[in-house]
């Protein structure tokens, strides 16, 4: 069975040099989100070309 997760952001595509600890400060996004909306990745082992989900964080009302 497969389980398909939609990115509630945008996609990124993993280049040379990519970290999560930079993707977070790329787009104002903490790590741990970044981990959560990407638990089909191993996000520990990131591969140029990997697309990875980078949440958009909802303001509170």
């Amino acid at each position: 069975m497969a389980y398909f997760c939609k990115c509630i952001g945008f996609t990124h595509t993993i280049e040379k040099g990519d970290t999560l600890y930079l993707l977070g400060k790329k787009y104002n996004v903490r790590v741990s989100a970044l981990i959560f909306a990407n638990p089909y990745v191993d996000v520990y082992n990131l591969q140029i070309g990997d697309q990875i989900c980078i949440p958009k964080l909802r303001p509170l009302s």
